[in-house]
């Protein structure tokens, strides 16, 4: 959610009293948002996501992207991710050395 330039995070408490008015008491969508000064996309979204899953959008928590600095993998789980580039790594090869024998 937040994370880019301009982003903004809504409490939960806000998600649902705007999706509690627009579904059940059947308010318009642009009042909602002259209301909170939210946009009519961000609306529609919680929306959706209600009907989609019961309950407004929340942070599960699930981060997107690289790890942090100062989060470590154990040893095991380092040998693992290693051992399957590794794997990798030797079928991309063995693949590239049968297409440069047809080659030949």
């Amino acid at each position: 959610m937040a994370g880019k330039k301009g982003m903004r995070r809504y409490p939960m408490w806000l998600r649902q009293e705007v999706v509690r008015k627009r579904v059940k008491e059947g308010q318009m969508t642009l009042q909602l948002c002259e209301e909170y000064g939210i946009s009519a996309t961000q609306v529609k979204n919680w929306c959706q996501w209600q009907r989609q899953y019961g309950e407004p959008k929340q942070n599960t928590g699930k981060r997107i992207g690289r790890p942090r600095e100062g989060t470590e993998e154990t040893l095991e789980q380092k040998v693992k991710r290693l051992e399957m580039e590794n794997a990798l790594l030797k079928k991309y090869h063995e693949l590239l050395m049968e297409e440069e024998t047809k080659r030949k």
